[in-house]
């Protein structure tokens, strides 16, 4: 939580009722763009039903698509009604604070039911709908409530407080679709495809009512500060590690959240005192005017408003307030923020690898392109020409030098793909120079361009040589950059799209690579599926039944090969797979003490065709004949124990020949018989009771499980082999049968292939991290942003 503080002089103590009917002016605002909106989108959502209906092939779906879209368009007028009534009410409620609470010592045990799966499904859809739109909306929240909480009296009010929060309208929404006609699953359908579409028009719903909030001036200013969704100043990749890191699915949550504008955040700083002197640890570099630098705010000034902007040459002493005229917006809509002639000439000719010359009388005596990780930019602020700069270029190079500080930190990107983002520092300045834009859309050309570089270079390594055909793509692109971009930004988009052809033709080579692996792992998966099945059902049966330790083992190494080959060939629904089984279950019968004559009837009519299945069954299974003939003799004798009725009260009557047995070694080893006491160890050891079945080895349930439960393909993972060298892998295909992962080079060449518990495992013991989803750029201006709060966030204005 932000600290605040107010400023009683720019608002005015607003009696009860008068802030009672601010509220509900702003009740009756929402509720009116809401209904508006809302109306909107079902006609969207009955598109999108009429286009799922076309597009499927099963008929069903197809029927519940268009019964969908006819209950929308018949009951649309009671539903908005709903909708509208809903509201109100919630609204009004929460407002008033009176949200009604279960009591639940007042249930009866006995009335309780399971909740119901498409009651649940709908739950699940609708908090996925409300975190949408609280992401989307996240800057617009945030102020609406601390407005809302001070005209409540409740300043801490967070959003889930908040009576015009996303789950008041999603829950009104739900309510009222669940009061028209129609079948529970059409109006699931309904919410499926509302989750679907934009509702970007919420977001522009809470800007309108701040603004009115604003207009009236009766909340309080807030001291600036820093907001930020990052999870700190170190958030540069998510480690295996620690269990506390974030995952890439909270990453993507947060991209939602909308854009980082970088200068607005440096402008919030620098308006309050915090200039670009202040911004720098001790160990950067000058070159700044005294004073710091004041940072304008970010973006064009209306028509007709002073500029933000200075002069070329022009230079601001502290605390002074400068205008200048009006910067030309950009090709992106951002401002145009070089005005400085000699630093644009001189950016120019640095990018062509110009050095040792002059710009105005200015010397320039550093390379524009280095040829390691060198953060040229900084030479650029402490030589004479970056002193030229005015207060917005001044900070636009501050901004860009950060960004590659970032990009040269992260260990997400191999060193020699570095080298080469680094020699795009003076073109990157350059296009965010000519478009300011570059520091608050991500969808910036030059932005995506420096992104799908370093995603592609996430899969390059050094041990594939300076001539790997990837590497030689992005030289090619950084190169054609330095030679062909003067102020097109645009051209950052012909590259990129060139390389995602590339990416994509490699892409297609690698499948048949990794065709090739997928099936070689299918069918693993299906001899382990086999092998797990066959031992369950020979486990459960020994669980219940004590057999001798010969029949055991028989059973655990010669019977379940039979059991796998007939499950591989036909499966468990096969009359092979089932005879097998009936197999399994006469064998383990035919050793049970038979108590009654009627038994033993059935044991002597039993036997015959009992030993010509196991016979048949065994036919494949490799079994030595010396081997076979002592299972024989050992089960001839555990029959002939079955069969006794002396031993018909024991649990298992070849206990008793196996005591037999170890008395008759110990006389015979007396005697000094050597072979008969080896033959009736033999026997004692055969007829002894089989051991328990092994222990099932427990899976840990635990972040590390639930982190390799979502990955998703596509997605990268460094792993550290056996001699500690670091590899990326991307998750390429997963196993359908058993849900094993294959992780491919970028040739789709077979690195590894884990189940999600070894995976889990390798997280666990620091073996394996997920490689950060999030851009390159976005993620550096997160870190940014995160690295300037912890420095300033608590400070005073």
């Amino acid at each position: 939580m932000n600290a605040t503080t107010t400023s009683e002089a720019a608002t005015r103590r607003l009696p009860p009722r008068e802030t009672a009917k601010i509220l509900g002016d702003c009740r009756d605002l929402a509720i009116h763009r809401l209904l508006l909106s809302f109306t909107s989108m079902l006609d969207r959502v009955g598109d999108l039903l009429i286009l799922r209906a076309e597009k499927s092939d099963v008929r069903d779906e197809q029927a519940l698509c268009l019964d969908a879209r006819g209950v929308l368009m018949s009951e649309r007028a009671g539903l908005m009604a709903e909708f509208e009534r809903n509201l109100r009410l919630l609204v009004d409620r929460r407002m008033k604070g009176e949200e009604p609470k279960t009591d639940f010592s007042t249930l009866d045990a006995r009335k309780l039911t399971l909740v119901d799966t498409m009651a649940m499904d709908e739950s699940v859809l609708s908090g996925n709908i409300v975190r949408v739109v609280e992401n989307l909306c996240h800057d617009e929240l945030h102020e609406l409530n601390r407005a809302v909480g001070y005209l409540l009296g409740r300043p801490e009010l967070e959003t889930a407080g908040n009576p015009l929060a996303p789950t008041t309208i999603v829950e009104a929404f739900t309510e009222a679709l669940r009061s028209i006609k129609g079948d529970q699953r059409i109006k699931f359908a309904i919410l499926k495809e509302l989750n679907q579409s934009s509702l970007g028009d919420i977001n522009a719903i809470y800007a309108d009512l701040n603004r009115h909030l604003e207009n009236l001036h009766v909340v309080p200013e807030l001291r600036p500060t820093i907001h930020h969704r990052a999870g700190g100043p170190h958030g540069d990749r998510v480690s295996g590690g620690d269990g506390k890191d974030r995952t890439a699915a909270d990453h993507a949550a947060e991209g939602a959240a909308g854009e980082v504008d970088m200068m607005a955040v440096l402008q919030r700083l620098a308006s309050h005192g915090f200039g670009l002197t202040r911004l720098r640890s001790p160990a950067m570099p000058g070159g700044v005017p005294s004073g710091g630098i004041q940072v304008p705010a970010a973006g064009p000034a209306p028509q007709g408003m002073p500029g933000m902007g200075m002069p070329a040459g022009m230079a601001a002493g502290a605390g002074e307030a400068m205008e200048a005229p009006l910067p030309t917006i950009g090709q992106f809509g951002g401002p145009r923020i070089l005005v400085t002639q000699e630093l644009g000439d001189a950016l120019s000719r640095l990018q062509q690898g110009e050095t040792g010359f002059d710009v105005g009388g200015i010397p320039v005596q550093f390379a524009g392109i280095p040829q390691g990780m060198h953060n040229v930019l900084r030479d650029l602020q402490e030589s004479p020409i970056g002193a030229k700069a005015n207060q917005l270029e001044a900070m636009t190079i501050e901004l860009v030098a950060m960004l590659f500080d970032f990009v040269f930190e992260t260990k997400d990107l191999p060193d020699s793909m570095k080298v080469l983002v680094g020699r795009l520092q003076i073109p990157v300045l350059k296009a965010a120079m000519l478009d300011g834009a570059f520091f608050s859309k991500k969808s910036h050309p030059s932005r995506l361009f420096v992104n799908a570089i370093a995603h592609a270079g996430i899969g390059w390594s050094p041990t594939m040589g300076l001539d790997d055909p990837l590497y030689k793509k992005v030289e090619q692109l950084v190169h054609r950059v330095l030679d062909e971009f003067t102020d097109d930004v645009y051209l950052f988009d012909e590259l990129r799209k060139d390389l995602e052809a590339f990416l994509a033709e490699e892409e297609k080579s690698a499948e048949a690579t990794i065709q090739t692996s997928a099936d070689e792992i299918n069918q693993r998966d299906r001899q382990e599926i086999a092998h797990v099945v066959s031992r369950s059902e020979i486990e459960k049966r020994l669980e219940t039944q004590t057999v001798p330790n010969f029949l055991g083992s028989f059973l655990r190494d010669n019977w379940i090969t039979t059991l796998v080959q007939l499950h591989l060939q036909g499966g468990e629904e096969s009359e092979a797979w089932a005879s097998a089984l009936a197999t399994l279950d006469d064998l383990v019968w035919s050793v049970q003490p038979k108590r009654t004559s009627e038994e033993r009837r059935k044991l002597v009519a039993m036997l015959p065709n009992l030993l010509k299945r196991l016979h048949g069954g065994l036919q494949n299974v490799g079994w030595e004949a010396g081997e076979r003939e002592r299972f024989m003799g050992n089960l001839v004798e555990a029959h002939a124990a079955a069969v006794k009725p002396s031993l018909a009260s024991m649990p298992m009557p070849t206990t008793a020949v196996a005591e037999a047995a170890a008395a008759a070694a110990e006389e015979a080893h007396a005697k000094g018989d050597v072979e008969m006491a080896a033959k009736a160890r033999a026997l004692a050891e055969a007829m002894a009771p089989a051991p328990p079945p092994e222990p099932m080895i427990e899976v840990v349930q635990d972040h590390f499980a639930e982190l390799a439960a979502t990955l998703e393909r596509g997605m990268w993972i460094e792993f550290e082999g056996e001699d500690g060298q670091l590899a990326f892998a991307k998750l390429a295909w997963v196993s359908p049968l058993r849900g094993t992962y294959l992780f491919t080079n970028r040739q789709g060449q077979k690195a590894v292939s884990l189940t999600a518990d070894e995976l889990a495992d390798r997280f666990r013991n620091d073996r394996a991290r997920l490689v950060e989803a999030e851009p390159l750029v976005d993620r550096a201006f997160v870190s940014m942003m995160a690295s300037l709060e912890e420095r300033f966030g608590e400070q005073p204005a």
